[in-house]
């Protein structure tokens, strides 16, 4: 049957189904009704909180965090956790701040300027490398770790070292740290060669027919001061090569994914090259929204129409070999890898196996200075130029309120185990199952968190406060500062912080398993 399409409206054909504030009361009901009975669970350890300010140079705003198990000591575990323009922070199990890790290319920042992490007043340093407005810095957006992994040293010696990677969006490259806890100059050291590329120097454009730009389909050069770059992150360790380390990073606006190789590049140390890049149409088939309605070809509405909907939050199933990615404003796809697909792989809509609840929905886009705003109910006010899309609410899913956003695994005995959703848009977390992501198993809250990002957990012990694993979660709605008054002209702009938390807290409120001897990430392969 031929496809139901969008249609531009003018100003006096909008419908006016209901008022705008009575539309937003009914979903902060609906809302709250969705949430209020599910368990929220207390953190056993927080960071101090970060206070941002809107504009401020290399003001810290955390957002993903990852966890590391210390070989000898799992007491001696560390979260490490990105804070975007403010770079990196290395925390201990307690909470403490043990390093800072400055971008390496930032503005300078001035004695009277917002507080920061690191020091200040200092002077900062260039710009990115390809930034032609000179105005464009580092900032730091996901984080992973991966352990085993061998250098080679300027004498020709090997070295086999735990390594931290993190997407340096402003950039539009991958910083790698070795992880060396006992080191003076650790417990991170940057390793990344100087030689090491953009991880997105062209871009693959999607365009929507319905929020027209004029711009062409296909694939594009990608100026760096445009940020189309490197956003989130997952490290795989494969299975059959010893030496064989992948990064999957997905494009910022774009509905990609890249695969790269990491390797020793000599001298201790590290870079990469390109594998492959797995693109993900934006546009849907769903049923009609009556029986005998034809099908609609639906896509998320853009509020900046030349962005396609982005993916962020992306794990591996390093025994699977599964690649899990949340596109935003759609769900969590499920991808097999197979390292003889080709340079380009387009992944087919079937891997979509968890929607976030807005799919399909119908949709305004209103005009808004050069952008729009997205509501899923006509505007009170009739706008000219309105774009108005059909779609079948029931085409959406049951439980994630987008923004989809962190993923992570806990792992059990064999293919058993849990994936890890956050939900940002309602600030809940969800589990499914490993094996079948479409099994819904459970959901919950933590104590004052909300806005999250990025999570992380691992099953084995860590340290004495978290002897059955430990789940660490990004707080967007920490505690603020004890004024909130412009500082040097910068308005405060909300504060955030990771919180820590003992999986068997979790597993015993929800009835989940604990499988501390199950899995071993140092080793993902030995069953």
């Amino acid at each position: 049957m031929r496809a139901a399409r969008f249609a531009v409206l003018p100003a006096w054909a909008l419908s006016l189904p209901l008022g705008c504030s009575q539309h937003l009361d009914e979903e902060v009901n609906a809302l709250h009704q969705r949430t209020s009975g599910l368990p929220v669970i207390d953190a056993r350890v927080e960071t101090a909180a970060l206070h941002g300010y809107d504009g401020a140079p290399r003001t810290p705003d955390a957002d993903d965090p990852a966890i590391w198990v210390n070989p000898s000591a799992s007491g001696e575990g560390l979260v490490f956790g990105v804070l975007k323009d403010a770079g990196l922070q290395v925390h201990d199990l307690e909470g403490n701040v043990v390093q800072t890790i400055l971008p390496p290319y930032r503005p300078a920042v001035t004695a009277q300027d917002p507080p920061v992490p690191g020091t200040k007043p200092e002077g900062g340093t260039s710009a990115c490398p390809g930034s032609a407005s000179g105005e464009t810095y580092s900032r730091f957006n996901n984080v992973d770790v991966q352990y085993g992994f061998e250098l080679i040293k300027a004498n020709g010696a090997k070295e086999t070292i735990d390594i931290a990677v993190v997407t340096d969006r402003g950039c539009d490259r991958l910083r790698i740290y070795a992880i060396k806890p006992q080191s003076s100059s650790g417990p991170l050291i940057d390793i990344t060669a100087s030689s090491a590329p953009r991880v997105f120097p062209s871009q693959f454009v999607q365009p929507s027919s319905l929020q027209p730009t004029g711009e062409s389909p296909g694939v594009h050069d990608n100026d760096l001061d445009d940020q189309n770059t490197a956003y989130g992150l997952a490290l795989h360790r494969l299975e059959d090569d010893d030496d064989g380390y992948r990064a999957f990073v997905t494009q910022r606006n774009r509905s990609v994914v890249a695969e790269l190789a990491l390797y020793a590049a000599g001298n201790g140390k590290v870079s990469y090259s390109r594998v492959r890049e797995l693109r993900f149409n934006p546009v849907f088939t769903v049923p009609g929204a009556s029986a005998g309605s034809p099908s609609i070809q639906w896509t998320p509405c853009r509020e900046e129409p030349e962005s396609d909907p982005q993916f962020e939050g992306l794990v591996v199933d390093q025994r699977e070999g599964v690649l899990f990615a949340a596109q935003e404003v759609v769900g969590v796809w499920r991808v097999p890898l197979n390292d003889a697909s080709p340079a380009t792989v387009t992944v087919p809509a079937s891997r979509l196996v968890e929607r976030a609840r807005s799919f399909g929905e119908p949709w305004w886009a209103v005009p808004d200075d050069g952008e729009y705003a997205c509501e899923d109910s006509a505007p009170v006010t009739p706008v000219a130029g309105t774009i108005a899309a059909p779609g079948n609410p029931s085409a959406g899913g049951l439980h994630l309120e987008r923004d989809v956003e962190g993923l992570a695994i806990y792992y059990g005995e064999d293919e058993e185990g849990y994936l890890l959703v956050s939900s940002q848009g309602d600030d809940t977390f969800h589990v499914y199952d490993r094996e079948d992501p479409t099994d819904h198993i459970a959901a919950f809250q933590v104590e004052g968190t909300g806005e999250t990002d990025g999570h992380d957990v691992v099953n084995v012990p860590a340290g004495s406060d978290f002897p059955h694993g430990l789940f660490v979660v990004q707080n967007g709605q920490a505690s603020g500062p004890s004024s909130e008054d412009p500082i040097n002209g910068f308005d405060y702009d909300g504060s955030t912080q990771f919180k820590l938390l003992g999986w068997e807290d979790i597993a015993d409120e929800l009835d989940l398993d604990v499988e501390e001897d199950e899995y071993d990430p140092r080793d993902p392969h030995d069953d």
